[in-house]
């Protein structure tokens, strides 16, 4: 269970990387951060603002990996057990913590979400089960009818209906645009971005690692923050670190740019629908593996008659392009987070639902790397449980 403190620590996320670190030490603590997807782009922001001196290291170039491929549903709905739910709601709050600080180049649609099911019996109880452990935890969802439905989507055809909910609370963005805002935020506070850099190994000196080898020469560290979403675990095993993942596909297909339809995520029982502020609708099969299913223009066009068949009003969508991610997932399905290795002063930062845990994850993780501390919020997460 989540304790008073706890829940009062969440009401006041709002704000706190605005508040200068006090008590700093002399000179900064230089960071490497290895990987600029949207984990590692937030932890160098953090770290950064927070009085330390980051460089950010990159193979290819910002969101080039699996944020470039991520359909980024901010939400905190169907996360168990409740230190991840509120791992999952914290991020939420930070996001609009740092629409505050960066301003309006950090574009997101706070539109909420909406969901609704066919006629199966076990589908609705499972969802009303859901609902009802959210309201208990506090989350702004509940349930509503084909009425509600009808006039929250105009034009929508929504076929057989069972049951809908509506969330207020969700978001989504563009992931690609969000992850090079955070690190045009991050450099512009001194952090220093190095791309087409890749890391060879560890210089190792009285027990701690004091530097990262790469292509390009040895980079000087304090601290290293491993946040290379599926390219971390050789890396990490050379810091003597376990981080086991498994596969998980996605396949989504984006059209054209579109006048604006969708101002909310949207998720009819077989797909999963949103509309980035370029105008681009993105689509898939749900949130689930995708298998072996190709990012192919005909699966492509197979997901665009799909989304037409409900929304049959809409102007007729064109495909643009496919893409095919990996989604970062621990074997365990939960985040790996924290100090690791015999080393002490390597953080890993793996997980899934990244989009949504990002300002969190990069708020706390920064905190414990030059704070010396360990957050009770990830207590649940660390790497120590695959030693």
């Amino acid at each position: 269970m989540i304790g008073r403190r706890q829940l009062l620590a969440t009401g006041g996320a709002l704000g706190l990387s605005a508040i200068p670190r006090l008590g700093r030490a002399r000179s900064p603590t230089r960071v490497v951060v290895v990987g600029a997807g949207i984990i590692g782009a937030s932890v160098a922001y953090h770290l950064q603002s927070y009085g330390a001196a980051v460089t950010i290291l990159e193979k290819s170039q910002p969101a080039s990996g699996t944020s470039r491929n991520s359909f980024a549903w901010l939400n905190a709905f169907s996360k168990t057990p409740q230190s991840y739910y509120m791992l999952n709601l914290m991020g939420i709050l930070d996001w609009h913590r740092l629409q505050q600080e960066i301003g309006p180049k950090l574009e997101i649609q706070w539109g909420g979400g909406i969901a609704w099911h066919g006629t199966a019996p076990g589908e609705i109880q499972k969802m009303r089960a859901t609902l009802a452990r959210l309201q208990e935890w506090g989350y702004p969802i509940g349930e509503i009818g084909r009425a509600d439905l009808l006039g929250l989507l105009p034009g929508v055809d929504p076929g057989p209906f069972g049951a809908a909910w509506r969330s207020s609370i969700d978001g989504t963005f563009d992931p690609v645009a969000t992850t090079h805002t955070l690190v045009d935020a991050a450099t512009t506070k001194g952090a220093v971005l190095r791309t087409g850099v890749s890391v060879t190994g560890f210089d190792i000196q009285d027990g701690r690692i004091a530097g990262v080898k790469t292509t390009q020469g040895l980079v000087a560290a304090d601290a290293v923050v491993l946040a290379m979403g599926n390219d971390a675990p050789p890396i990490a095993a050379m810091a003597d670190i376990k981080l086991p993942l498994k596969r998980s596909r996605g396949v989504l297909a984006h059209t054209a740019p579109m006048p604006q339809i969708f101002s909310r995520v949207v998720m009819p029982p077989d797909c999963d629908i949103k509309q980035n502020p370029d105008g681009r609708i993105v689509t898939g099969s749900n949130f689930g593996d995708s298998g072996d299913l190709a990012p192919s223009p005909e699966v492509g066009q197979r997901f665009l008659d799909r989304l037409h068949q409900y929304f049959p009003k809409m102007p007729k969508p064109k495909l643009d392009y496919m893409t095919l991610g990996y989604r970062v997932l621990p074997v365990d399905g939960h985040p790996v987070v924290g100090r690791a290795s015999a080393f002490g002063n390597v953080h890993v930062a793996s997980m899934h639902s990244g989009m949504t845990m990002a300002p969190v994850i990069g708020r706390l993780l920064a905190i414990e790397v030059l704070d010396n501390v360990e957050t009770p919020f990830l207590a649940d997460y660390r790497p120590g449980r695959f030693a």
